[in-house]
Parts: C-alpha cells; sequence; structure tokens
C-alpha cells in the first residue's frame, strides 16, 4: 500500500474493518520477531541459533 496516494487515506478505515472482519489482528513488527533462540541473518532471514 502506498501512502502517498490521495485514495489511500480515503480507504484505509474501509480497509482496515475488512481485514478484522476476516479474523486478522494488526500488531507490530516488534510482535512478530522470535528474541529467544533466534538470530537474524545478514539477508534479515530469521533463523533458530543452532
Amino acid at each position: 500500500m502506498h501512502n502517498d496516494t490521495e485514495n489511500t487515506a480515503n480507504s484505509i478505515e474501509e480497509i482496515v474493518k475488512k481485514i478484522q472482519k476476516k479474523g486478522y489482528n494488526f500488531v507490530t513488527l516488534s510482535n512478530l520477531i522470535y528474541k529467544e533462540n533466534y538470530e537474524i541473518d545478514i539477508n534479515g532471514t530469521q533463523k533458530a541459533k543452532t
């Protein structure tokens, strides 16, 4: 989604409601990252520590 277009600001509320109606939740990126026993490699891929 591009945040610099005039239609994005006008549509975002409807888009969020439709996504939530399908059962999805919005969380911060930091909530998606495993913090224990994982590392992020130089490509940005999260992998279990070996």
